[in-house]
């Protein structure tokens, strides 16, 4: 079968080159911010297109892929580095991606929250970010809080309970008026 260059069969491999691939790292981690529901970008999508216009000969499609397969190259260059044993291996974009990794809040949300403690964002301008630790309370103090809590729940719900039996009576007063 002779397939020739105007046939949807053939198909041309297109490589990406480190530079190709860094400015896609650069403009995904610039457009990150833009996206949401009442930014510039309304969706991933949109800014897929917008990078897709920056870089020559590249689809959206074709950009999203190589996003998805350097992510996916790092994470199992991670996994083999951490195994014991295993030859390092380096991992491509390491730099570019911790860079994207700071920007992005699903990846590293802005509250983290453990048995221990709990981490809030307090910024990420600059590409510093900054954590508030929350201050850590003795088991006592932790038990008056409690404590307090309940105390006030119960005060709430007996002014509940006043207010509604002296709405009846007031009711029924005026009933009896007429």
């Amino acid at each position: 079968m002779d397939v020739k260059k105007e046939s949807p069969l053939y198909k041309t491999l297109q490589l990406w080159s480190d530079g190709e691939s860094r400015l896609l790292l650069d403009r995904y981690a610039h457009y990150l911010p833009d996206i949401g529901p009442m930014k510039t970008l309304k969706n991933k999508k949109e800014m897929w297109i917008k990078i897709a216009t920056e870089i020559e000969g590249k689809s959206p499609k074709q950009c999203e892929e190589r996003y998805k397969t350097i992510v996916r190259r790092k994470k199992a260059a991670v996994e083999n580095n951490n195994t014991s044993g295993a030859k390092r291996q380096k991992i491509d974009f390491e730099g570019e991606l911790d860079e994207i990794y700071k920007l992005d809040d699903s990846i590293e949300p802005v509250i983290q929250i453990s048995s221990q403690n709990v981490l809030r964002k307090i910024s990420c301008n600059e590409r510093v970010v900054k954590y508030e630790k929350k201050e850590k309370k003795t088991v006592q103090e932790t038990l008056m809080e409690i404590a307090q809590n309940k105390e006030k729940a119960r005060e709430r719900r007996h002014k509940e309970k006043m207010n509604l039996i002296q709405n009846l009576l007031g009711k029924m007063v005026e009933d009896k008026k007429y």
